[in-house]
């Protein structure tokens, strides 16, 4: 019994087609708040430009959302000095109105691919992510993040 658990355990971990180059999730305080003056910045290097990567945002919050959509900002800044703006409509909702995110309880996990198989350069990125909510602070939200993970 133990032997096939631990199968049903490793198998996936083994042929999973990614892997995180890099993670930082930002729990965010217990009024689940984010701010629109909290700018998130993430910094990480790369240091294979032959290998490519997923971008992805992660964002946590309440089950059944309000809003069906949020508006983001994302800046990413390439080692050679570059700036690349992308603006983002986070769906939270499909027309349906049915959550697009992973849910367990009360808390919903939806994660959005920025960009998706890209190659990035050698060197030292920084990648800031906002959101564009009209009012002081965006509610019912757990937390924010991002990863950077190796496509095989």
């Amino acid at each position: 019994m133990k032997t096939k658990f631990l199968l049903f355990i490793i198998f996936p971990l083994l042929f999973s087609c990614s892997e995180n180059h890099f993670h930082q999730f930002d729990k965010l305080p217990e009024e689940q708040r984010w701010l629109s003056s909290d700018i998130k910045t993430y910094e990480f290097d790369i240091e294979n430009e032959a290998q490519f990567y997923n971008i992805v945002f992660e964002f946590s919050h309440v089950y059944d959302y309000q809003f069906e959509s949020i508006p983001l900002n994302v800046t990413i800044q390439s080692p050679d000095g570059k700036t690349e703006q992308i603006a983002i409509d986070l769906k939270i909702k499909d027309e349906s109105g049915k959550q697009l995110a992973d849910c367990s309880g009360d808390v919903c996990d939806l994660f959005y691919k920025i960009k998706e198989r890209t190659k990035l350069q050698k060197g030292e990125y920084k990648i800031t992510v906002s959101h564009s909510f009209k009012g002081p602070f965006l509610p019912n939200v757990i937390g924010v993040g991002l990863a950077v993970q190796n496509v095989k």
